[in-house]
Formats: structure tokens, sequence, C-alpha cells
């Protein structure tokens, strides 16, 4: 009796679902119910008895426009093909069942849905596919061909997780071998027989993919041999050990985002994943690939869009393949997670902070690596192709901790006044070249095409901000206070280790420090041509750092091209390690002064302590006044201050252009300082700022000597000043201790700085002729508060 009554129910739900069938055939527009808005209900009442794992099945036709119904909960256990997938409710992904596909040509989450494939306590360890069709449906916010959610919509997609998701190569590997040897344990990681892996260039080649035949204690064997040779281990350079190694990256996941391609190179377009709204999106340990429309706004392989705080969005673990847009978009969002994830071959930009205004995220532990950067180098909606990285962040105020980009146009790039009123939303509403970052330490650049570190055009300052974001007062966003205080606020970049890269550093840069920075084997150690005094009263721009070159490597050149400007730069406990193809010197200071890059006067004032060049075997100057300038300010007026023995035993050394410091007492040195003048005593900056007075003059110890006006002198040997219009003023170096006067046509009153206090070498005093009185001169840019000094004066130092 009972059999017969289980049959009689079996049978009901047949005729019921075949009835919804006829029902469906004929409602075919995408408006209109389907057969899941229809029956679906009547069987959940009715039949209780039925069990989840029917229902995704039985009440959606395959091809239909299938709705999972708000308040109810369906349980996805075998494969599926729709026209559509709107989930209102919750749709779950059996775990238990291997190799399920959903096929449809978007998925859409709307209010009150939630989509779960694995979730974090119970993960989809098995394969699950969502496989996303061409077609022609097109949704008003979130367009064609996605999965993605809106309003209050969650998604929740958690494949089996990996203990790492990447490694380095323990040692070198060579061109033909199959053999990898990896600094972690495959199988600890979680790595697996039949994973499709990458692997790294270090030769500015092609980084390459392969699959993985066997495993064994630290070692993987391939199934392809290697086309190139890639470095693994350490490497060693005048006694200093540097990990410059291949990472290598698993690009398997147990749950693949897919679809159509078959005209992706064609149409520059793919699948994109998105999550707008007050929800969330929890993605981990999922592979997401031929991703992205480039032609269209917005289209990226992941994406978080304007969630505003959302601390449970997150990207964790995720391999991005094949994109043809940007990999990972975080987009008007704040307190989200960026992390572990891989992404190879996106085309534009590997990670994205897209308007400007997002704060508080964390970008950590990623690897961005594209195979050739020729192909990630792409005209993109937001930019051309010259205008890409690795890591491209208009938002700066987040945390960046232990990334690495390989083989981009760029690699980590801020681009500060190239966004510099914001984008979309945001647009005029934020400042981003003054944007404080968040934590920025332990991140990796190596064999990218132009910049690795690419810090260009950021002065952070203290900016007043609401919650989400944006510049609640433009007055913030200036140099200066309203009672004319410096406004920078001093950020910290630690860690960084860049190898391999044409430049690293910027343009012009104020108010960061590097701390522990290491540069090896790069075309420029580092290239930086403007900057400022700290804002909060520290000397030391550089702290702790390495610039080194191995002479075997065909890749690079020792030379730190150092900023201009009228302020002092300091450098503390730095080396300079090795040898190889001469550079214009070792530290060259004064890079681009009197060009737009860098203004003047170039009277740049370098101060150094502990800084160590015994290891530096390259047939080059130490030092070198100007370098890449236009006209000559910087080969005369730059000058070096050491605190302890780094200038050779001297104090100061300043041009030997300004042949009249032999008379107070230095000097000539030899070619390795640039035939320059070596002093036992203090010489530091002076500079007056006011109107153009014309030429003026500077007379004292080391300028009692006949004018020299051939270039790049011109008079300054004998204490003629020439006006700087970039900053408005004048600059030249005296000899602490002594006295000196000016003279000229000034037209106005002026104001003199003397060094900087910072230095507390000397308190210094600016006697005024001939009322008496004085001001104690430091910083300056904009001095309100401080009194004028009429001319002609007497300086005393």
């Amino acid at each position: 009796m009972g059999g017969a009554l289980v049959l009689r129910r079996l049978c009901l739900l047949f005729l019921l679902a075949s009835l919804c069938g006829i029902v469906e055939a004929a409602i075919q527009k995408p408006g209109n119910a389907t057969r899941a808005e229809t029956c679906a209900p009547y069987l959940l009442q009715h039949h209780s008895g039925l069990t989840k794992a029917h229902r995704a099945a039985v009440a959606c036709a395959a091809g239909s426009h299938c709705v999972v119904p708000a308040g109810e909960t369906w349980l996805l256990d075998s494969s599926v093909q729709f026209e559509t997938l709107t989930i209102r409710g919750t749709l779950e992904w059996d775990t238990g069942k291997d190799n399920l596909e959903l096929r449809a040509g978007h998925v859409l989450v709307e209010t009150g849905g939630h989509l779960k494939i694995g979730m974090p306590d119970v993960p989809m360890e098995r394969r699950a596919t969502v496989y996303i069709t061409k077609n022609s449906h097109q949704h008003d916010v979130l367009g064609k061909r996605f999965l993605g959610g809106v309003g209050t919509g969650k998604v929740d997609i958690h494949g089996r997780k990996l203990a790492r998701t990447w490694t380095l190569l323990a040692s070198n590997a060579f061109a033909g071998e199959n053999q990898l040897q990896l600094k972690d344990d495959p199988s600890a990681m979680g790595w697996r027989m039949g994973d499709r892996i990458g692997v790294a260039t270090t030769s500015r080649g092609e980084s390459t993919n392969h699959k993985i035949t066997s495993i064994r204690a630290k070692t993987v064997t391939l199934d392809t041999p290697l086309k190139y040779e890639h470095w693994g281990g350490f490497r060693e350079i005048e006694g200093q050990r540097f990990e410059m190694a291949a990472e290598v990256v698993n690009l398997e996941r147990s749950v693949v985002i897919t679809g159509d391609h078959d005209d992706f190179e064609q149409t520059m377009e793919g699948l994109h994943t998105i999550m707008t709204g007050s929800g969330y999106m929890d993605m981990r340990y999922a592979r997401v690939e031929w991703c992205g429309q480039r032609p269209v706004m917005g289209r990226y392989c992941l994406h978080f869009h304007l969630m505003r705080k959302c601390p449970r969005c997150v990207f964790q673990g995720n391999a991005v393949v094949e994109g043809q847009h940007v990999g990972i978009t975080i987009h008007g969002t704040h307190q989200s997670l960026v992390d572990q994830n891989v992404v190879w071959d996106a085309r534009a930009n590997g990670v994205y902070t897209e308007d400007g205004n997002e704060m508080d995220n964390t970008i950590s532990r990623n690897v961005v690596i594209c195979t050739d950067y020729r192909k990630c180098k792409v005209d993109w909606v937001s930019g051309n192709s010259v205008q890409t990285a690795g890591i491209f962040l208009i938002g700066m105020s987040n945390n960046m901790i232990e990334n690495r980009v390989v083989n981009y146009e760029n690699g980590i790039w801020t681009p500060g006044s190239f966004r510099g009123n914001g984008r979309g939303r945001a647009t005029n509403k934020v400042c981003p070249q003054f944007h404080p970052f968040g934590e920025w330490r332990g991140n990796v650049c190596h064999d990218n095409a132009r910049f690795g570190l690419y810090l260009d055009n950021q002065f952070p300052r203290r900016l007043e901000r609401d919650e989400d974001g944006y510049v609640v007062n433009r007055e913030s966003c200036k140099w200066f206070t309203p009672d004319g205080r410096d406004n920078g606020f001093v950020n910290e970049i630690r860690d960084e280790f860049n190898w391999h890269n044409i430049y690293v550093g910027q343009y012009a840069m104020g108010d960061i420090q590097f701390i522990n920075f290491t540069s090896v084997n790069n075309a420029h150690a580092m290239y930086w041509k403007q900057s400022k005094n700290f804002a909060d009263g520290r000397l030391w721009h550089v702290l702790d750092s390495t610039f080194a070159n191995d002479p075997n490597d065909k890749i690079g050149i020792l030379q730190f091209l150092g900023p201009s400007g009228p302020f002092t730069f300091g450098m503390k406990n730095c080396k300079f390690l090795g040898t190889g193809p001469p550079g214009v010197a070792t530290i060259a200071a004064g890079q681009n002064c009197g060009m737009g890059g860098a203004g003047g006067p170039c009277n740049v004032h370098y101060v150094l302590e502990g800084v160590d060049f015994s290891r530096v075997r390259s047939n080059q100057r130490l030092v070198r006044f100007g370098v890449h300038t236009s006209g000559s300010q910087a080969a005369v007026q730059s000058m070096f201050v050491a605190k302890d023995d780094s200038l050779g035993g001297y104090r100061s050394i300043v041009s030997g252009h300004l042949n009249g410091f032999k008379d107070a007492g230095c000097v000539q040195l030899g070619w390795e300082w640039e035939d320059a003048l070596g002093c036992d005593r203090i010489v530091r900056r002076i500079n007056v700022w006011g109107p153009d007075s014309g030429r003026i003059r500077l007379a004292g110890p080391g300028y009692q000597v006949a004018e020299n006006w051939a270039a790049p002198s011109e008079g300054r040997n004998a204490g003629y000043m020439l006006y700087d219009s970039d900053h408005g003023g004048y600059g030249a170096g005296v000899l602490v201790g002594e006295s000196f006067s000016l003279s000229g046509n000034f037209p106005s009153d002026m104001i003199v700085e003397f060094s900087d206090i910072d230095l507390g070498e000397a308190d210094v005093l600016i006697y005024t002729v001939p009322s008496g009185r004085f001001s104690p001169c430091g910083l300056v840019r904009r001095l309100p508060s401080r009194p004028s000094i009429r001319w002609p004066a007497m300086i005393r130092a």
C-alpha cells in the first residue's frame, strides 16, 4: 500500500512537471512568468516531501528564462542550461556532486537573492562550472554576459582552498628542462597532478604555462619543456644575497567561471563578473577565464562596483586567466579584501582602483603576470596603451602588501596628476595626487617594460574626507593650510624590491619615505626629478636601502638619478654594490632641474649619512652635479653634505665650477667626485624668494673670484644669482660660519631662506640694513607669518 502511494505521488509530480512544460512553451518572452514562477510554488506547497535536489532541474525547463522565486531555496544537483538565470531566493550548488555545469546567458542575483557555490565552512571541493553563453540579452545596469548581483543580492563562491596560490623557484630552471624545484612543497600547498601552472619570466622575455604531470617533495614535472631559462633561489652581489626568482603560479581551481570565446580576440569581449548595491560578493578559489569586455566601460573580469563600505566583499585565491579588460577592479568600494589572487594575461591592468575615492581596501599577496608585456599593453576605454600597469591605482588610500607584478608596461603605478580630479562619480570630488596611501610594504616588481614601482606625482596631504572617500573641503587639497603650515602627510614605503625594470621611482613625489628599499639591476636604480622637505620634519628620503648591479646580468646600470629643487634630500644607511655598464654616476643630483618636471632653483642639498660606496666596482663617477637638465643651474648649484665619512671624509662637496671655494679652504677632488671641491666645513643652501629682480649678487667667502660667464658657470662662480621662474626665486650655497651680503635692484620686500632647521648645524639670523629687524629662516614656500626682508641686506650664518 505504501509503495502504491509513492508511485501515485511520483506520477502526479510527473504530470505537474509536464503541465508546467506546456505553460512554459506557450510563454516565450523573457519578461513573462516562466515555468519556475508559475509551477514551482505549487510543487513546493503541495509536495514538501520532494527533496531540494530536484527543484532547480525540475522547476525550469532547458532554454528557459529561469527565476528562483523570493523566499525559496533551490539546490542545483545536475547540469542545467537556461537562456538566463535570475535568483531572487537562494540557489545552492550541491557540493557533493562532481563536474556539474550551469549554462546561461547571464546569472543575475537580485535583491533578496543568494547564490551559493560552496560556503567558507563547506567549500566546493569538486569540479563546478558556470558557463556564460553568447546571447542577445541586455540588463539595464550590468549589461550582457555576466555573473553578477544588484541591490541586496549576495554571491558566495568558495572553491577548494589552496594553502598557497603561488611560490618561487628554488633554483634555476633551464630551457629544455621539464622539472621545477620549488621553494614550497606542492602537496602542502594543495597543488595536484593535472593542475595548470604558469612560470614567470626573469629575463624580460616570455612567461609560459604548463601542466603538472607528477609531484614529489618540492618538485613538479611539467608536460612540456621550458622554452627559456628562469632564475630561482638567490643571487649574490658583492657578498649580499638577493632572491631574484621566478614566480610559479597555480592557475587551476575547482570552480570555473567561463564561457564562449571563439571570437574573443576579434570582438575583445568575453564574460564579466560584477557586484553592485548593498549586498556582497565573496569569491574565493575560483578560476575566471575568457573575461572582460574591453570596448565597454566597467566590464571587467572581477568587479566590485560602487559598493561603498563592504567588508564582506572578498576576492581571494582566484585565478583570472585571459582577460580582455582589467583583471580585478575595486570601484567606489571601501574595506574590501583582494588577496592571494593570480592574474594571468589581463589586458590593460591587472588590478585597478577606478575613481579615486576608494579607500581602506587591502590588496595583498596577489601575483599579476603578463606573458608578454606587448599583449597587455593595449588601448582601453580609460586610457591608451602606455597608460597601463599591473596594478593601476587612482584610489590611493588602500593597503598594498606583498603583491608581485611581472612583465607589464608598468608595474605598480599611481598616476597622481594624470587623474588629478578623479573619475566617474568621484570627478571633482577627490584630488588623487594628494590622497595619502594606506599601509605599503613588501611589493615586488620585476621585468616590466618601463617602470617597476611608479609612484608618480604623489604628494599626500591631510585631507578632509567623508566616509565615502570624497573630499569635503577642497582647501585641504592645497599645499599649505590657511595659516601657512605645510599640509603634507608623510607616508612610508617599506621593503619594496624592484629588479629588471627600466625605471624605478617617479617624476615628482614628496612626503613619501623609502625604507629598506632594494633596487637590483634596473636600468635606473632610482629615477626621481622633484621632491620637497618632509612636512613632519624628518630628514631621510631614502633610509636603510640597497642599490646593486650584477655585472653578470645583461640588464641594469647602477645609477641613482635623484631629484632637484630648493630643498634638502636625505639618504641614510644606504649601500651601493656591484658594477656593470657605466652610468651617469652612482648618485646624480638635480635630474631635469630647470625643466617642466623639476623646476629650480637647482641648489638641492643632498645630505648623506652611512652611505657606503666601498663596493662599487663600476668605472663611473660616485656623484654628479646635474643630469638631463635644461640650462646649467644644477651643474653648479647642487651640493652634497655628509654627517660622517660618506663623502670620503669631507663634510661638503661643491661643484668644481665654483672655483672660488678653493680660496675658502676647499680642495680639488678627482674624477670619481666629478672634479668637485671637497670642504671640511658645511655648505648650506640659501634661497631668496620674491619677484624677479634681475641678476643679483651674493658676496662673501667662496665667491671672491673673477666672473666666468661661460656655461655652465654663467657668473655663478662669482656669486651672481639668476632668477628661476618655476618657483619664483634665487638659489646658491654658502659656508656656515661666514658673512655674506646681497646686492641688487629689489622692487619689493623679499624673503630669505637659509637651508633647513632640521639639519641642526646652526641657528641663523638674517639682519636687515638699516632697520636692524631680523627673521629666523627655515622651511619656506608660503610664509605669511614671517616678516619680509628689505634689501640690500647683510646675511650672517
